[in-house]
């Protein structure tokens, strides 16, 4: 007799199946049938979990990127409260907001492909979700990066933070495609590098006059398909 799976056993497998789809395909290349042949759920049990796709989309990517933001908070505030009101080192901010995406890339790797997939082609309705996950986390470690490098206009060190993280995210993809060939200490000395490399960046001169209004290059735009 197959074994009854509990709502939470189903509402996690369709998650990790979600995470893995849309992962490799993005949010219009899986419908739903896909979803839960790949989660082995009939389709009435994603509705009743999630309602929709949009839904299975939503709570899979805010599942890890919630835990993600929450852990790169604690650090930040962590490191302030050693530096007793002094303006913190370069390199300790950048490992605070590179450090939790990095381990939760290497620990789940299918979620380090959708974050890096959802980051260069968000579906439209996520974008309002992404700018008020991240407004509270940017602010802070912007206002950070702004203490201890005053003279750098805030538009710069907003480009230059984006600059950092896509390398990162995309490091972490092809890291957690070869797990065989993994150490902890091969891990840690790879984000050390990172957080070196990205940290003489954001603290190096500006390399024009740069404007104070220089926008931000635009994210790119797709049309979206019809619900499969």
């Amino acid at each position: 007799m197959p074994r009854k799976h509990s709502r939470v056993d189903t509402a996690g497998r369709l998650l990790d199946a979600a995470e893995k789809l849309f992962g490799e395909l993005g949010y219009d290349g899986v419908g739903m049938r896909a979803l839960t042949q790949r989660a082995g759920v009939n389709l009435a049990a994603a509705t009743y979990h999630f309602g929709s796709k949009k839904g299975l989309y939503l709570e899979t990517f805010l599942r890890r990127f919630r835990e993600v933001n929450a852990a790169q908070s604690q650090l930040l505030d962590d490191a302030r409260a050693r530096s007793q009101g002094s303006p913190l080192e370069v390199a300790t901010i950048i490992e605070c907001i590179m450090r939790p995406p990095f381990q939760a890339g290497l620990a789940h790797p299918a979620f380090s492909q959708l974050l890096a997939r959802t980051m260069v082609e968000p579906p439209p309705f996520l974008k309002p979700v992404l700018h008020r996950e991240l407004e509270v986390n940017t602010g802070a470690f912007i206002a950070a990066l702004k203490d201890a490098l005053p003279d750098l206009p805030t538009p710069l060190l907003h480009m230059r933070l984006a600059l950092s993280m896509g390398p990162l995210l995309m490091l972490t993809v092809e890291l957690g495609k070869a797990p065989a060939v993994r150490t902890a200490a091969r891990d840690e000395a790879i984000l050390k590098e990172v957080v070196r490399f990205a940290s003489s960046g954001m603290a190096s001169p500006p390399a024009t006059d740069f404007k104070a209004n220089l926008p931000l290059p635009p994210m790119r735009r797709t049309r979206p398909r019809a619900e499969q």
